[in-house]
């Protein structure tokens, strides 16, 4: 019998492609990418064609994320994997391969169709992007610090007002409609998203980010954007049951979100920059911070949700 068409035994743990996703974070249509075009996995296959993935193959897709984040192209990945078969706990480059920077390519890219408002060259170059590499990566490697980048260029320049609109309202566009496409998949837990109206503008892309990581995950979001305020929110917890609430704008532990928790009983979680000014939620009441890193966020969830202890 072919390898690649074995069934499932018992002495043969194997994971269908969403579990991999979720266990990884890393997408389905990444996976079927980097199998594809670059060879890094070679799962094995049901008689229908379906793929099955082994721990190994798991423990392949965390060594491909940690060369892409030392700045591996995806293109050259397989190449070092290779070259340290001998040590794989090592996953350091080997000395020919070439590690130039992928994020540069796609930054120009950004920049030149930005420039034109080419919308349909710019999302051909942004969907190029989200099949290689987790979308976690792509926002903080490009679309974060461009974004970003143009907001203090307007500032500077109001004539440049343009080329920030442009690259926000296709953000929106692109990330809400991928979120709703991951939604209609979902059937996790259901996850509520607010910002406020004295949010930052990047707040709403942050917002759209955090729906996309989540409802990729499974869970399944409903997002109200950036205009609402905590004294909306009892009424809405009220009429319907949300299994967590995600604040996106650094809201402090003041008295007025306590007596929301106290009163509604809801989870929450919070987002955005902390330091050691930042107020601890008090330990009665079921308020979390989340990790800055977006590729964090998912497991964060899980852990609280499920009741599991906190990872130092």
């Amino acid at each position: 019998m072919n390898a690649a068409a074995q069934p499932m035994t018992d002495e043969t743990a194997l994971f269908p492609i969403g579990t991999v996703s979720e266990q990884t974070g890393v997408n389905t249509v990444t996976l079927r990418a980097w199998e594809r075009r670059y060879g890094l996995l070679k799962p094995r296959r049901t008689p229908k064609g379906h793929r099955l993935y082994s721990p190994q193959d798991v423990e392949r897709v965390k060594q491909v994320l940690l060369l892409l984040e030392q700045g591996i192209p995806v293109s050259r990945v397989r190449d070092v994997l290779d070259s340290n078969k001998a040590r794989p706990q090592l996953l350091q480059p080997a000395q020919d391969v070439q590690t130039d920077d992928p994020w540069r390519h796609y930054r120009a890219l950004f920049q030149r169709w930005i420039r034109k408002l080419d919308a349909r060259s710019l999302e051909h170059a942004f969907n190029e992007a989200i099949s290689l590499y987790p979308l976690e990566m792509v926002a903080n490697k490009l679309v974060l610090p461009l974004y970003k980048q143009l907001q203090q260029q307007r500032e500077v320049l109001p004539s440049t007002s343009a080329d920030h609109a442009f690259l926000h309202e296709f953000l929106c566009a692109k990330l809400g409609s991928r979120y709703l496409q991951h939604n209609g998949r979902a059937n996790g837990k259901r996850l509520l998203i607010a910002g406020s109206e004295k949010s930052a503008v990047c707040a709403q892309i942050d917002a759209l980010l955090l729906a996309n990581i989540l409802s990729n995950h499974g869970y399944q979001i409903s997002l109200l954007g950036t205009q609402t305020t905590l004294d909306h929110l009892p009424l809405i917890l009220e009429r319907a049951a949300f299994d967590g609430l995600l604040l996106t704008d650094s809201h402090p532990v003041s008295a007025e979100l306590q007596t929301l928790v106290e009163m509604t009983r809801a989870t929450v979680f919070l987002c955005g920059y902390q330091d050691e000014y930042t107020s601890a939620p008090p330990e009665n009441l079921p308020i979390h911070w989340l990790p800055m890193e977006l590729g964090e966020v998912s497991q964060a969830v899980d852990q609280v949700l499920s009741g599991e202890p906190a990872t130092a």
